[in-house]
């Protein structure tokens, strides 16, 4: 058994530890992979794209919480289905917010650099 002390803040601690290996043993350095201290975010042409869902026939709703990151369309537009319509940027992480149905754009309810949340109205199509 060996007793230590550990210190965290203004505190101290006495502890006894059991020794279990024996100490005399060389350490190995085991190499690691090298980690990068931004996140890797495939681009936005990479990421699939999936038609969100809508509260009502015609209004695009928000699939998260995130912040508005650009509008693709204008009111009055004419859209396909599986057009994108919104980036919406959510844990750092840009989401692609698409037509679940061909239409046209009657009113959008958002600007960029809005934040919304989850069931947030983006838009409404018709």
């Amino acid at each position: 058994m060996k007793k230590l002390r550990i210190t965290i803040g203004d505190k101290s601690y006495d502890v006894s530890v059991e020794v279990l290996s024996d100490d005399s043993a060389p350490v190995t350095n085991i190499p690691r992979p090298a980690i990068t201290s931004s996140p890797v975010v495939a681009p936005a042409a990479a990421a699939p794209a999936r038609p969100t869902g809508a509260a009502a026939p015609g209004v695009i709703i928000s699939p998260m919480a995130g912040m508005v990151k650009a509008i693709q369309v204008k009111e009055g537009d004419s859209v396909e289905q599986g057009q994108v319509l919104v980036l919406l940027d959510a844990m750092k992480v840009e989401n692609r917010i698409t037509a679940p149905t061909a239409g046209k754009v009657s009113k959008i309810l958002v600007k960029e650099g809005d934040t919304v949340s989850e069931g947030h109205v983006l838009l409404e199509m018709n």
